[in-house]
């Protein structure tokens, strides 16, 4: 952990302290959650079908006779719980997600503190807290905000302390095994987490295996009634979800542009374990057909990863449509654009001089390690937007990283200029 206090601007009050942060949060966020109405549309739409079956039939389905596993169950059987006890309101779902998003920048604040500076986590946290993105999903029901809460506290509570303890391994396991029936990459950032600790961290391979150990446990016996239930459903082990063989093929099929790409025809009537199967096979054929255009692709997919964020506009435009007006729907893409491009930019920057910073074995970073293998897997299957949103606050980090040392060398410039004179 690195501690280098910078006189900001010799007043104190930059970066402002975590309470100030999170009240600049709730209060962006709840404007726009009273301006912006709730209008589900695309997964928002059917993340709220999901959850009235759940809470009014007991099963998570398009409908209350088609059982569904090809999303994971997580996100609506949270919305699911909110009907249940006050009834279908969007209203409460715009507190809960309000709640959640203010849990992502206080932890936010809280994972960065492990690993750099206080001034850093807080530049951090303040990004986070103005990133319009962020707080354009107040008024959207997706996963995107109760997985990165999730993986968060989970990331927390496995480098919190070097000993095992019951309370962080409880914690961390649950906060785990939750963020799995949300997205089932949660595994994938708890065994990155673990080799960026023990590479990079210096933490010991016998305690950090343990550890791992024991949360994959923990998950596993969380997961174990959902896996049953799929295997009643299709016969065969379905841990979570059915969609993994159909992303993969979305991202890597004749004329696919790398996202969401319609189904064949041919799949209609195949349940959906073998509609997974037929799919993932599918996809392994063409790219061994044409190796080279999958690496051209992958290439493509990766930098769309990156380059664009005006989703939580897209999933606000009939919100936007009926208060504001359809012409206000590209200024706030180009606003949503023009913020997430600057941070990025900022934050590669702050990459660069970390890397050149530190010790080689800091390439390996959790942090680095985590942008690299979330950026890395969507490349691989399907890319979008907001496929990036969960791995924003360790991208941010490097931003702030990079605030951080320009503040430091602004002092150092003072200083020598004071000692001249």
């Amino acid at each position: 952990m690195q501690q280098n206090n910078v006189d900001y601007w010799k007043s104190g009050t930059f970066p402002p302290k975590l309470g100030t942060i999170l009240a600049i949060a709730t209060v962006v966020r709840i404007l726009w959650a009273l301006l912006i109405p709730v209008v589900p549309i695309s997964d928002s739409h059917a993340y709220d079908t999901f959850a009235l079956n759940i809470w009014q039939h007991g099963v998570y389905g398009w409908t209350p006779e088609s059982p569904t596993s090809f999303w994971p169950v997580g996100t609506s059987a949270l919305y699911a719980l909110v009907y249940q006890i006050f009834g279908h309101n969007y209203s409460f779902i715009v507190v809960l997600n309000l709640l959640l998003s203010i849990a992502i920048v206080f932890f936010s604040y809280k994972v960065t503190l492990l690993f750099f500076s206080e001034s850093v986590a807080r530049w951090s946290a303040l990004l986070i807290a103005v990133w319009p993105t962020h707080i354009f999903f107040v008024t959207i029901l997706a996963s995107e905000l109760p997985y990165t809460v999730l993986t968060l506290s989970g990331i927390y509570y496995f480098f919190k302390e070097d000993r095992v303890t019951v309370i962080n391994i409880l914690v961390a396991g649950i906060s785990f095994a939750l963020a799995y029936y949300v997205r089932p990459l949660a595994t994938t950032v708890l065994l990155v987490c673990a080799f960026g600790a023990v590479v990079a961290g210096g933490k010991k391979l016998s305690v950090t295996a343990l550890k791992t150990s024991l949360l994959l446990l923990i998950m596993a016996l969380a997961v174990s009634p959902w896996a049953k239930r799929n295997y009643d459903l299709y016969g065969e082990i379905v841990p979570m979800s059915t969609n993994g063989g159909a992303v993969f093929w979305m991202g890597n099929t004749p004329g696919t542009e790398g996202g969401y790409h319609p189904m064949p025809d041919y799949v209609t009537n195949m349940n959906e374990q073998e509609r997974n199967k037929a799919l993932k096979h599918d996809a392994m054929e063409y790219i061994k057909a044409e190796p080279g255009a999958f690496v051209l692709r992958t290439l493509e997919k990766f930098i769309k990863f990156h380059i664009w964020e005006t989703i939580g506009v897209s999933w606000n435009e009939k919100g936007i449509e009926q208060v504001l007006g359809a012409q206000w729907i590209k200024p706030l893409k180009l606003l949503s654009q023009a913020f997430w491009l600057g941070a990025l930019l900022l934050s590669l920057i702050g990459t660069v001089l970390f890397i050149r910073n530190s010790p080689l074995l800091q390439v390996f970073h959790p942090f680095l390690l985590l942008w690299a293998s979330s950026a890395g897997l969507h490349a691989l299957i399907a890319a979008q937007d907001r496929y990036h949103f969960p791995i924003v606050p360790f991208v941010f980090a490097f931003g702030a990283y990079a605030v951080h040392q320009f503040a430091l060398h602004r002092q150092e410039r003072q200083k020598q200029v004071g000692v001249q004179a």
